[in-house]
């Protein structure tokens, strides 16, 4: 193919490919490169391209020549036929709807103008030629007698028919009443068509997935290697024909169809435009480059460079030309409000163009930081934004964007951890975590943010401190707008800054209510040295974690000006102050308007819960001096700073009133938790699951434990409740035993509240697998239960079923049998009584017992009795519960398989699926309960 061959490359030690040089017609230089051996689908291409990128840094072009599957349909497309693509889709990847059937979501990719042009004139250089042209082409490989189609029969079967031995290399078996009859073309020279490729990692081999697709991509080729080259390098594929797509795989057309679409292939370079080499620079020619976004990041427009600082993370963290290409981790630790944040902000503004991508990640808890990572995954086009709806999917996106830096060729990319502030140790707080587990392979630059000094271990670091008189007025005046004193050298000025002390939040916390509020410096000084004063002489000192009390006297100052205007803004900080910082929003305050604890709650919570316009006014008081921020999604939501949210914790000097404000988060968060019946009760669980988190903190202080009330103790169980449903059980059983141990101490252990928590706490342990002491609590309460309400009470009857599921999970099916009986009759002797408050309905009941007894049926191969019982299961969860509830789609499974041992095919088939779909739209398709149930699906009906 090539008119000049060129003296080949020494060995490269970061390049394993193998190249072939030469030039055609004096007019291109040309690099070839294939894949190894055995080596197909698109991350093994873009691994060999982004080898020889890096190699041949002026390459400015490629052709992704070779074989493809044809994809029969509106174009009589024939074997040997050349496919020359005019946009390239990743079929594989995307969603899985219906019965398992994949669904495409990537976005299609466009060859390169030049391409394109060239390829439109070779059209007309062509037109009204192209058999000689094409028999020209022929002419080429006349040499190789393995190139030639003389003696090859190109037979296209029927989409319903496949290969009758897959261990057949040729198709003499099939049946040939199945082939497709088409009009003789008049030559057996090859047609070149254009149009759409769909490219996977997976070879086709399924002719009704092939017309599938044909149709919803509008492709007429498939292959396996061209979506893996298109974001690196502006490519066009052209592709030789040598199969259908489909069973009928063999290999006597993949020389021939090769040899069409090379040739085709050089007679495109002859019509090329020829172009300079330069290297590739721009954002789109970098490998695994990623534009640059501000998502994120707490950008400022009013930050002053730090020359020095900036420097030493320049010092490590750049990339350096020929440098060792080891991981550079530089920790940047000091005092809360010292500028760390926005110093790298500025860090990656500045150099933005030095990295192939920068992902900003938060790093103030675990939950956070994978959330952080998550999101970053969505940037990446390959990954085409994954859902991060359940747990399962969270964490297949975190996942993905773990594996995407560890690439071994992927080491220009700069990673931003932000305050990372929590010990992680034994016992730490809620949402501590282990940095390490976070940081990729050995490559790539990472830059920490922190206040621990200990961290600064993992990698090169540097203290940030105070920066200097210049600097501090030149913070002061950005944020001020203005020049703060004509002179200088003022004195009050001077003073002022002295009493700030060169730290950057404070700096700018007092510029910005300098020029809110209009006062002057002699004025504020006044104030700063009142409130200092109060607070040196409280015993419960707030400044332990701020040197000489500057962020939290600068603070205090605007807290004060908020205090005068509006006492409902400074009651939501002091509330706030003990949950999570990051969400607050007026539904979370709806649960104070519950009838049912009208009582329990202060009036000034009670009035801003009823008026949505109150709650608005006290939330634009502290957005007005800069406390808090209001975010973007979800609307309605706002955040406040962690470092003023650690201070105004801090303010709670006298212990009482940091129970009392630590009591009402907990009561607010906990009795905001829906009931397993809500049809969002998912999405609301995560929302309150950082809530939960920093209430959870305050419940294990021995000064909370001690005063504990029943109202608390009811909280802390569905606290316990969240965190079952979020598969979170050893902190619900940690919830689950504060709770009983409050009621038990208020009502004893036969009270008919503190047996609910036992129950809750049984099936904890049950989940956990600790099944002792979930049969010993189940006993307990069983007796507990038929003490105070009688054997027939539906709560008793309703412990009895929950035991009796205990028992089919052990396997103990004669017990468990004896007790669901016992129960379900007991049930249905009181099915005309009222509904009782306070526990299941009975009907709700009888299910859910009706639910366990067809297992234990299941087992006995009683299998019409289980077909029965789970019909009557799918009824009345469908109408208590609605059809897309968990309960109700485990009830369509169950009664699937009942009917599938039965050998009762479709209509079984009819109910995994209606199960599956249901998975699908609940908990998404990645959801670990989804995926078994496709699992089974796939099993039993391949």
């Amino acid at each position: 193919m090539l008119d000049q061959t060129h003296k080949d490359l020494p060995g490269l030690d970061n390049d394993i490919n193998t190249y072939k040089l030469g030039s055609i017609e004096n007019k291109h230089n040309i690099v070839i490169a294939c894949l190894p051996k055995n080596h197909y689908g698109t991350n093994n291409a873009s691994n060999v391209l982004t080898n020889l990128v890096r190699t041949f840094p002026s390459i400015r072009l490629g052709l992704m020549v070779g074989i493809g599957g044809a994809a029969p349909g509106a174009v009589d497309i024939r074997l040997g036929d050349v496919v020359v693509g005019t946009f390239v889709t990743q079929y594989d990847f995307g969603k899985t709807i219906g019965e398992g059937e994949m669904y495409s979501t990537a976005t299609p990719r466009i060859p390169h103008q030049l391409l394109n042009t060239a390829v439109s004139s070779l059209e007309a250089k062509h037109e009204g030629g192209v058999k000689e042209f094409l028999r020209t082409l022929k002419e080429r490989f006349q040499r190789l007698v393995e190139y030639d189609r003389t003696t090859l029969i190109d037979n296209l079967f029927i989409t319903s028919y496949d290969h009758v031995d897959p261990q057949a290399i040729n198709c003499d078996q099939c049946d040939s009443s199945k082939v497709v009859e088409r009009d003789p073309r008049s030559t057996k020279d090859p047609v070149i068509h254009h149009g759409g490729i769909a490219s996977g990692n997976q070879v086709m081999r399924s002719s009704k997935q092939r017309d599938r697709l044909a149709q919803q991509l509008n492709i007429v080729c498939f292959e396996m290697e061209a979506a893996g080259l298109m974001n690196i390098l502006p490519c066009l594929p052209i592709r030789g024909i040598c199969d259908y797509s489909d069973s009928h795989k063999n290999k006597e057309w993949q020389r021939y169809a090769a040899a069409t679409a090379a040739a085709y292939a050089r007679e495109l370079l002859t019509v090329l435009a020829s172009q300079p080499a330069t290297r590739l620079s721009s954002a789109r020619h970098i490998p695994y480059g990623i534009p640059f976004s501000l998502q994120d990041m707490p950008v400022s427009d009013h930050f002053i460079d730090r020359p020095a600082d900036r420097a030493a993370l320049e010092d490590c963290l750049l990339p350096k030309q020929g440098a060792n290409a080891r991981r550079k981790l530089f920790i940047l630790h000091g005092l809360g409000g010292i500028g760390k944040t926005q110093l790298a902000v500025d860090f990656a503004r500045r150099h933005k163009t030095a990295f192939s991508a920068i992902f900003w990640l938060d790093g103030r808890s675990e939950d956070q930081l994978r959330h952080s990572l998550a999101n970053c995954a969505t940037r990446i086009p390959e990954f085409n934004a994954p859902n991060q709806g359940s747990k399962d999917e969270l964490d297949a996106a975190v996942m993905a964007m773990m594996t995407w830096v560890s690439r071994p060729d992927n080491t220009r990319w700069l990673l931003i951890f932000d305050n990372v502030d929590q010990e992680h140790q034994r016992g730490g707080a809620y949402g501590s975590y282990d940095l390490r587990k976070y940081l990729p392979a050995d490559q790539g630059s990472i830059l920490v943010t922190t206040r621990l000094s200990r961290l600064q271990q993992l990698g090169d670091s540097k203290e940030l401190t105070n920066v200097d008189h210049g600097l501090s007025l030149a913070i002061m005046e950005e944020w001020y707008g203005d020049k703060l004193d004509p002179d200088p050298s003022s004195k009050e000025l001077l003073e002022l800054l002295e009493l700030l002390e060169g730290l950057p939040l404070a700096l700018a916390q007092a510029g910005s209510f300098l020029r809110e509020t209009g006062i002057d410096i002699p004025t504020y000084l006044q104030n700063y040295h009142l409130q200092w004063n109060r607070l040196m002489s409280s015993e419960d000192s707030p400044l332990v974690d701020y040197e000489h009390g500057s962020v939290a006297t600068t603070w205090a100052v605007s807290l004060n000006a908020v205090k005068a205007e509006n006492e409902d803004s400074v009651n939501i900080l002091r509330l706030w102050a003990f949950i999570n910082n990051k969400d607050l929003w007026f539904g979370l305050f709806e649960v104070v308007t519950n009838r049912l604890y009208t009582d329990l709650w202060p009036a000034w919570l009670s009035n801003i819960a009823r008026d949505t316009l109150r709650f608005a006014k006290a939330m634009g008081l502290l957005l007005r001096y800069s406390m808090i921020q209001a975010r973007v999604e979800p609307r309605g939501s706002y955040s406040i700073h962690p470092v003023v949210h650690r201070w105004v914790l801090n303010l709670e000097a006298d212990a009482q009133q940091r129970r009392e404000f630590a009591s009402l988060a907990l009561c607010l968060v906990g009795h905001s938790v829906p009931h397993k019946t809500s049809t969002a009760y998912w999405t609301v669980d995560q929302r309150l699951l950082p809530h939960a988190d920093s209430c959870s903190f305050w419940i294990c202080q021995p000064e909370f434990k001690q005063e504990q009330n029943p109202f608390e103790s009811l909280a802390i169980g569905s606290l316990g409740l969240l965190y079952d449903d979020l598969d979170k059980s050893s902190q619900a059983e940690e919830m689950h035993v504060q709770a009983m141990w409050g009621l038990e101490k208020t009502f004893g252990r036969e009270h008919e509240t503190t047996l609910v928590i036992m129950n809750n706490l049984a099936i904890s342990y049950a989940k956990l697998g600790k099944n002792d002491e979930a049969q010993e609590i189940f006993d307990q309460v069983l007796q507990g239960k038929e003490k105070v309400y009688g054997h027939d009470h539906p709560s008793t009857l309703h412990t009895i079923s929950n035991l009796a599921s205990l028992y089919t999970g052990q396997g103990k099916i004669s017990e468990a049998k004896e007790l669901c009986i016992r129960a379900l009759n007991g049930m249905e002797r009181t099915l005309e009584q009222d509904d009782i408050p306070g526990h299941l309905p009975r009907d709700i009941s009888i299910l859910e017992t009706t639910f366990t007894l067809g297992h234990i049926y299941t087992q006995e191969l009683q299998l019409a009795k289980a077909e029965e019982l789970f019909n009557m299961a799918c009824m009345g969860y469908q109408r208590e519960r609605g059809s897309d509830h968990p309960r109700t789609l485990d009830a369509f499974f169950h009664l699937g398989q009942v009917l599938f041992l039965q050998g009762k095919l479709i209509q079984a088939k009819e109910m995994i699926v209606k199960s599956v779909e249901g998975y699908k739209k609940t908990l998404g398709p990645t959801n670990e309960q989804t995926l078994k149930r496709i699992t089974f699906l796939e099993v039993l009906f391949a």
